[in-house]
């Protein structure tokens, strides 16, 4: 079975993403009896304001009729549209992956203008689509909530996880810390961490620092300006290299996560798969994915964050048991399984 996979995704800058799509493409390569075509859909001309109308023109034709001439020219048995667009409806089926539908979720923590068209778009896939498939039942009860389609469509494949590198990591600062990895983004919830340090008492205020990693987005600002003013004991590092993070994971006390949605969540699942306990917010797919190897706090309360997080720092005993969890629900998800999944569907559509 041959199949065209759109990966236009891979020539934007969105982590998330281009991470599963190739995930995907890795355990799709080593199934014999599919072959994979990737279909990179137009270049992006610059960047800023200026270029938007020309780049999304440019993405809207691959979407119309760019990547379904591609398909016919490489005879395609079958679409794979991994990275939440959709080909208009042709001869050959496609495969659709909504991943999350984050944008109605938490309203208010997007651009209206990328709201309105991300629900758009969504519409558009969920209609335009042969089959459908998402990555946790909890975004399939989103995206079903919010657009009334049967869940009975829509397939629930959760990604894999590659495994941690092998070699000793540099630690990154001296002394304990706990550690958030992810984008400084306002639905994930960041500011629940600064309140939580801003109210710590005793011996974890002396000696904890909180480090935040990863991409700066639109809420760094505001972050960076309450962390200036608590005495050093917040840092926000901005991305860094994949060693570097590695050497943050790998020398973390806790691992804490309090985002009020996620489609699926790989920050907190990489650092149980690095033996960190992990204390995460119950909202989203979170407690789905996570299952009973976390800790959970509701996401708006700084302090049963605090307590969870004091619990696996001082009780040995329970440390040992959640990091033991830990490893065993991060092996359940691997890309053979994803790829196998996906093969299936794929090859229900071509028949």
């Amino acid at each position: 079975m041959r199949v065209v996979v759109d990966t236009a995704a891979l020539r934007r800058p969105h982590a998330g993403t281009a991470r599963w799509v190739n995930g995907l493409l890795g355990a799709l390569d080593r199934i014999p009896e599919i072959e994979i075509e990737r279909a990179d859909g137009p270049r992006r001309i610059g960047n800023g304001l200026l270029f938007r109308p020309i780049n999304l023109a440019r993405q809207r034709w691959w979407y119309e009729a760019g990547i379904r001439r591609a398909a016919r020219r490489r005879g395609a048995d079958a679409l794979l549209m991994p990275a939440g667009y959709a080909a208009r409806r042709g001869h050959i089926p496609q495969l659709v992956a909504v991943l999350d539908v984050n944008f109605l979720t938490q309203p208010g923590t997007y651009e209206n203008s990328f709201a309105r068209y991300a629900k758009w778009v969504t519409g558009r896939n969920l209609r335009d689509a042969d089959g459908l498939m998402t990555i946790s039942a909890y975004s399939r009860s989103e995206i079903c909530r919010h657009f009334g389609t049967d869940p009975e469509r829509i397939a629930v494949v959760y990604p894999g996880l590659e495994s941690p590198p092998a070699g000793d990591f540099a630690r990154p600062i001296e002394g304990p810390y706990a550690l958030y990895v992810g984008a400084t983004e306002r639905h994930k919830n960041i500011g629940v961490l600064l309140d939580a340090w801003a109210g710590m008492t005793g011996e974890m205020r002396r000696d904890l620092t909180l480090a935040i990693v990863g991409q700066p987005g639109r809420d760094h600002a505001r972050l960076s300006e309450r962390a200036a003013g608590m005495g050093g004991r917040v840092l926000l590092t901005g991305r860094v290299s994949q060693e570097a993070l590695e050497g943050w994971y790998r020398h973390a006390s806790v691992f804490l996560f309090p985002s009020l949605t996620e489609g699926f969540g790989y920050p907190p699942l990489e650092a149980m798969q690095r033996g960190v306990p992990v204390v995460a917010a119950r909202a989203g797919s979170l407690p789905e994915v996570l299952g009973d190897a976390a800790g959970y706090h509701d996401p708006a309360d700084s302090t049963a964050l605090l307590a969870g997080m004091g619990a696996v720092l001082q009780d040995g005993g329970l440390r040992r048991e959640r990091i033991e969890k830990g490893f065993l629900q991060a092996a359940r998800y691997t890309w053979a399984s994803s790829g196998a999944a996906v093969a299936r569907l794929l090859e229900g559509l071509a028949r």
